[in-house]
This record gives C-alpha cells, sequence and structure tokens, in this order.
C-alpha cells in the first residue's frame, strides 16, 4: 500500500491491480469499508465524502469502451489522488481547482467516457490519437447538443482536466491539448438564448402558500416533536420486544388476558394494513403482552382471528402521554402504533422546510445536518426508553 509520506502529489508512481482506487490519507473513516481496488470493474468513490446524505457515485468501467480503458482508468485514478501543479493552477486563476469535489470528479469521468464514446464512433482507438483538432471537432459536435451554456462548458472544463491529469499520470496517454483552454470557450458555446444572466429563474413558491407551510411546520416542530418521538420510542421499544419473547406460560395467561375479552365483547381487534390487506397487529400484541410470534399465530388460528381482524379492525394505542395541543385542545386522543413512522416521516419533512427556508441552506447540507440530528433523537430517545424501563422495573 503507498503511504501518504511516500508520495510526491505532482508525479504518482504507476499502481497496480491492487493499489486502492483511493489512497489512505483520502478515505473518509465512516466510509472506509466502501474503498476497492484499482483493478477493479466497478470503482465506488463514496469514502470520498464525509456527507451522509451525499450520492454514493460508482464509476462503472464496463460501460467505457474497452480500447480506452486502461488510458482513462490511470487518468481517473491520477485525478482521485494527485493535485495539479500550481503553475498551471494559476494560468486558468479560478477556473479550476487543484483538489475537486466528489460531484466534479465523478461528472469528469462520466464526461471523459462520453468523449471515448464518441472517438470509439469515428473510428479512433487510442488517446494518442486524439489531438488538438479532433478536440476541435468533439467541441463543435457538444456546441450542437443543445445542452446549454453553462452544461457544455462543464463538459468542456472536464476534457481539460483529462488532458491536464494525463500529463501527470506515470503513463501519459498523450492526448491533445484542448483548443478552448488556450483560446477560450467562447466558440465552442451555443448562442445565449435568454435573459436569465446566469440568475435562478426558478418560480418561486407563492407566499400564499410558503406562508402557512412555514407556520405549520414550525408547529408540527414545536409542537408535536415530543410527542412524536415518544410514540416513535414506543412503537420501537414494543417491536423490539415482540422478537425477543419467547413463549412461556405467564406469556400465553397474558395474551389470553389481553385478546379474550376483546374477543367475547366482539370489540375492534389491534390491526395493521399491509398491501391493502388488514391482520392482527402480531407485533404489537407480542409487545404488548409478551407473548412469542408463535404463540400469537397459534392463538390466531384457534380463534380465526385472521378473519375477525379483517371485520373488526381497530387501533394500536400506545401508551404515551398526548402533550401537543390545537386551539387549546390535544391534537390526538391516542397515539398509535401504526401512524408512528408516518408522523416520524412528517415531522422530519417539517424540520427540513424550517431549516431550509430559515437558513437558506443547500439541500445536501441541511440533509446532513438533519441525518446528524436524527441520530442524536435516536440516542435520546433510547436512553428515555432505558430509563423508563427501569422505573417500570423498579414498579414491578
Amino acid at each position: 500500500m503507498i503511504l501518504a509520506p511516500d508520495l510526491d502529489p505532482y508525479r504518482l508512481p504507476l499502481p497496480t491491480p491492487d493499489t486502492p482506487i483511493v489512497l489512505p490519507h483520502f478515505v473518509t473513516a465512516e466510509h472506509a469499508h466502501l474503498n476497492s481496488r484499482y483493478g477493479a470493474a466497478i470503482w465506488p468513490l463514496g469514502m470520498l465524502t464525509e456527507n451522509p446524505s451525499a450520492y454514493k457515485a460508482s464509476i462503472y468501467w464496463n460501460t467505457c469502451p474497452a480500447a480506452f480503458r486502461d488510458e482513462l482508468r490511470l487518468t481517473a485514478w491520477t485525478m482521485i489522488n494527485g493535485e495539479l501543479r500550481p503553475a498551471f493552477l494559476t494560468e486558468r486563476g479560478s477556473r479550476t481547482r487543484s483538489r475537486l469535489s466528489l460531484a466534479v470528479l465523478v461528472n469528469s469521468i462520466r464526461q471523459w467516457i462520453h468523449l471515448a464514446k464518441w472517438l470509439d464512433s469515428r473510428g479512433i482507438d487510442s488517446l494518442v490519437a486524439c489531438d488538438t483538432s479532433v478536440l476541435h471537432d468533439y467541441g463543435l459536435h457538444m456546441r450542437g447538443q443543445n445542452h446549454g451554456r453553462s452544461h457544455t462548458r462543464t463538459i468542456l472544463s472536464a476534457v481539460t482536466r483529462l488532458w491536464a491529469f494525463d500529463e501527470l499520470s506515470a503513463r501519459p496517454a498523450g492526448i491533445g491539448r484542448p483548443p478552448w483552454d488556450g483560446l477560450g470557450a467562447d466558440d465552442y458555446l451555443p448562442a445565449a438564448t435568454s435573459s436569465s444572466g446566469g440568475e435562478n429563474t426558478t418560480e418561486p413558491v407563492a407566499a400564499e402558500t410558503m406562508g402557512p407551510l412555514l407556520v405549520w411546520a414550525m408547529r408540527m416542530v414545536d409542537d408535536f416533536a415530543e410527542d412524536i418521538l415518544a410514540a416513535w420510542a414506543e412503537r420501537q421499544r414494543l417491536a423490539e420486544a415482540a422478537r425477543s419473547n419467547t413463549a412461556t406460560p405467564a406469556a400465553a395467561a397474558a395474551l389470553h388476558a389481553y385478546l379474550d375479552p376483546l374477543i367475547a365483547s366482539r370489540a375492534p381487534l389491534p390491526t395493521t394494513a399491509t398491501d391493502g390487506r388488514v391482520t392482527l397487529a402480531c407485533t404489537y400484541v407480542g409487545g404488548m403482552t409478551g407473548a412469542s410470534e408463535s404463540q400469537i399465530r397459534r392463538f390466531s388460528q384457534q380463534k380465526d382471528l385472521k378473519a375477525a381482524a379483517a371485520r373488526r379492525p381497530g387501533p394500536c394505542p400506545l401508551n404515551v402521554p398526548v402533550t401537543g395541543q390545537i386551539n387549546g385542545a390535544p391534537w390526538r386522543e391516542v397515539l398509535d402504533y401504526n401512524e408512528a413512522a408516518d408522523l416520524m416521516r412528517h415531522l422530519g419533512t417539517a424540520a427540513f422546510v424550517v431549516c431550509a427556508y430559515l437558513t437558506g441552506m443547500r439541500p445536501g447540507e441541511k440533509r446532513a445536518e438533519l441525518h446528524l440530528m436524527n441520530h442524536s433523537a435516536r440516542s435520546n430517545t433510547d436512553e428515555a426508553t432505558a430509563q423508563r424501563t427501569k422505573q417500570r422495573q423498579l414498579v414491578a
């Protein structure tokens, strides 16, 4: 394995099939398990970002024409692990960065594969044959693809990176310098078509819509979050208890004590809906009674609860207090096992709306922050659940 102190970032050694795709000093600890080897047909690149919400993109080399795979693979590895020389960056001002973001890396490699397919269609089978005149034709070809000026400029920049990092690789393929690198890209860009001037032309959400949405998103977080998190914690506790229950006489007695009165009085039974079918809520019943899955299944068959549940569907109330209010009245009479997951999703959406609107953060940044908040909330919820369980044990 090549270690960071041994590296010249401007002239990397030739990798072997077993060389890591991303060298260790660039790998994030959270996603280190994704790292693969240089010779692999698929290159996952998620280990380059610490952002938990970022798309974990991969490069599939089987989509690249076979004649260009070795050349592009080496240049891609050089771009991932190397750096452009300061003199190269200085000549181009703010247009080029020494190290690239994950999104730019992935897009650049995919654009290289697109170029390789275009070259292959013209009978060209190596990058050394792709000189400046060929790249001039490619630039004109991309100008006619109706991608828009901004996207076309991004494509041209990716090809420039291919030339720059090829020169830095341990075995340069010899691709020509793109003509737009020295002369400018204007001749290769489609004509400007609007007066947007690069501004965001997306129609903003109307104030009549955004106002009430923001108000109720804030109310969802401020007034109902405590109830929803408590309901989710109780749901998780019941589900975990149901999974770990064992068949005991005491559990069987508790199961009879819980369901027999409902059956005798023909009262609604605790049910859940799965794929449009209403069935007995076995997980909920197991969590409430301590009965095992086999005990509940056997009891259900003996009492024909499958048909009874479909005829008399009922709620699965959770033993958590309801503290949130609307107009001075509780917003729910009880919180239900079946709605806890939906409520958690709505709470997360409300938090996203509030945070994104008030901070102006990008969606990806806000998703990452909410991921950390959710992790913290789950930890707090687990601690609260443990405390409630301990209290019940002490009372018992």
